[in-house]
């Protein structure tokens, strides 16, 4: 259905790719620091205590990576299988505006509205 030229299509392919790897690196660096790689948990309870807080900061960062990451694969998968830029509600094609901001996203404007 969509009409996305294939040089678009290769040049979101690639953003996807960079905008994974980047990611996936985050993910990395949130599990070393979670492990206390570089800096064991301070001895100081109020020290500690932040620290503690700050684990939890880094939990949020990595769920909030890996729920990107999660859509990023998606997208991928319908470029591959030629349905990318289609809303999996409707299969209307989904704006070119919408898909430059939000390039993995699934629905149309109308869709995502409506749900």
């Amino acid at each position: 259905m969509n009409t996305i030229s294939d040089e678009n299509l290769r040049s979101t392919r690639a953003l996807l790719v960079t905008r994974s790897e980047e990611l996936r690196e985050r993910i990395q660096r949130v599990h070393a620091d979670l492990q206390r790689v570089d800096a064991p948990l301070p001895r100081d309870a109020p020290d500690a205590a932040i620290a503690v807080e700050n684990d939890e900061i880094l939990r949020a960062v990595e769920e909030s990576a890996r729920g990107e990451l999660d859509q990023i694969e998606r997208a991928v998968e319908r470029l591959e299988a030629g349905t990318f830029g289609d809303c999996e509600v409707c299969g209307a094609e989904i704006d070119r505006k919408r898909l430059s901001v939000v390039p993995y996203t699934t629905r149309c404007a109308q869709c995502a509205q409506d749900a």
